[in-house]
C-alpha cells in the first residue's frame, strides 16, 4: 500500500479498537524508509497506550522502542529480553507441528500464533493450519494461542470458537473500505465470543 494510505488505514484501525499491532517489513523496503515508517506506527500507538511488535528485526525493535517481537523459532525468548529488556514481549509464530507449539513454551515465549488458518492475501509463505490445530495447542501449551490469516467477519466466529484467545487480522481491516469500522466490528465479535476481554 501507499505508504500514506497504509498510515491513514492503520491510523483508523487503531480507532477502531486495535489492541496490539505488529509490523514487518514484508515488502523489502530500504531500511530507512521502514524506520521512517515505524516512528510513525510507534507514535500512534504510544499515544492510543497500546503494544507494539516488530516481526523477526531486533534491531528495528529496539531503534524504535517497540514492546516487543515476534519471531519464526529461530531465537530464543531469553536472547531477546537480553537485547530489548527484561519485559519485551516475546512471540511466535507456529505451522501445525505440535512439538513446535510445546517447544515455543519452552523457548520463553509470551504467546504463539498459527499462521494462516485461511488463505490470505498478506501472506503467501505461510502453510494453512486446521484450526483443530488451535484446540490441540489450548492443551498443549498454557500461554495465550492467536491466530492469523485470511480472516474475515464471516469466518472469525469460527476461529474462536476452535479456542482462539485473540485474532491478528491485517487485509481485512487495513484495505477494508472504512478501516476504524472493521476493527470495530471485529472488536465486537471478539467481545461476543470472549466475554470479560478487555
Amino acid at each position: 500500500m501507499p505508504e500514506e494510505k497504509l498510515l491513514d488505514a492503520f491510523s483508523k484501525a487503531v480507532k477502531g479498537g486495535v489492541q496490539i499491532v505488529q509490523i514487518w517489513n514484508a515488502a523489502g523496503n530500504l531500511p530507512e524508509d521502514t524506520l521512517r515508517v515505524g516512528n510513525e506506527i510507534y507514535s500512534k500507538v504510544s499515544e492510543a497506550g497500546i503494544p507494539l511488535i516488530v516481526n523477526n528485526d531486533m534491531e528495528l525493535a529496539k531503534r524504535l522502542g517497540a514492546s516487543g517481537v515476534h519471531f519464526d523459532l529461530q531465537t530464543s525468548a531469553d536472547d531477546a529480553r537480553k537485547f530489548l529488556g527484561t519485559n519485551a514481549i516475546v512471540g511466535y509464530t507456529c505451522g501445525k507441528d505440535q512439538a513446535l507449539v510445546r517447544k515455543t513454551e519452552k523457548l520463553g515465549a509470551d504467546y504463539i500464533s498459527f499462521c494462516a488458518v485461511f488463505p490470505s492475501p498478506s501472506v503467501q509463505s505461510c502453510e494453512i493450519v486446521p484450526l483443530e490445530s488451535i484446540r490441540q495447542a489450548k492443551e498443549n501449551v498454557s500461554i495465550p494461542v492467536f491466530a492469523s490469516g485470511g480472516i474475515t467477519r464471516g469466518n472469525a466466529h469460527l476461529v474462536l470458537e476452535a479456542g482462539a484467545d485473540g485474532l491478528a487480522i491485517a487485509s481485512s481491516i487495513l484495505r477494508a473500505e472504512d478501516p476504524e469500522t472493521e476493527a470495530r466490528a471485529f472488536r465486537q465479535i471478539i467481545d461476543q465470543y470472549l466475554p470479560g476481554r478487555q
